[in-house]
């Protein structure tokens, strides 16, 4: 007994956890290479890409698509590793972005924390939905969950939306506060030393 379900709790994490990061890498290092083509012409296009709201997608999607992977595919092992492999994808794609961007445009500490801080602001909307079920703390969470179980999509609806709007307007405000302490004199020096290395 224990045997098999180890062997398909394998077969649903570590099979789609590859094809996530392959896939997700691999779009993401073309994304991430269109991006440097754009900020190479125009400088001032990476200081208005930092209000960019990436961590709020892929933090909400991977909560909303269990429900449409289920509508689309069914339950079973097949759900299961389309699930997971779509949830690595999420983060994959645009961590992959970042990554390569950061090494790229190197940006100053504080504003790498403030990016920090945003990931962790959208992320923690996100656990709150999700543990506030669990540990019956309400928000937003209890009114997903609630709406789950009595098949009341309008309430999970409504839930997903107050999820969304939160982990957006703290992306996009952080975002906002990640742009005033980016300097446009570090990124032009960076620049020329981009140029420099070509």
């Amino acid at each position: 007994m224990s045997a098999s379900v180890l062997g398909q709790h394998l077969l649903i994490s570590l099979v789609p956890w590859l094809a996530g990061v392959v896939v997700g890498g691999v779009l993401g290092y073309v994304c991430a290479l269109v991006a440097r083509r754009l900020f190479s012409t125009l400088p001032s296009l990476r200081r208005v890409a930092m209000l960019l709201p990436w961590r709020t997608v892929a933090v909400t999607l991977p909560l909303l698509s269990p429900y449409y992977v289920v509508i689309l595919v069914g339950l079973g092992a097949v759900a299961g590793m389309v699930m997971v492999g779509l949830f690595v994808f999420l983060f994959a794609l645009p961590f992959t972005v970042v990554i390569l961007l950061e090494h790229w445009y190197p940006s100053p500490l504080v504003v790498r924390f403030i990016a920090r801080a945003r990931t962790l602001a959208t992320a923690s909307v996100a656990a709150a939905a999700v543990g506030s079920s669990v540990a019956g703390s309400g928000g937003a969470g209890v009114v997903i969950f609630e709406g789950m179980r009595l098949l009341d999509y309008a309430q999970m609806l409504r839930g997903f939306s107050i999820l969304v709007f939160l982990a957006l307007t703290s992306d996009v405000l952080l975002g906002v506060l990640e742009s005033l302490f980016s300097s446009p004199q570090e990124s032009q020096s960076v620049q020329k030393r981009l140029r420099h290395l070509s």
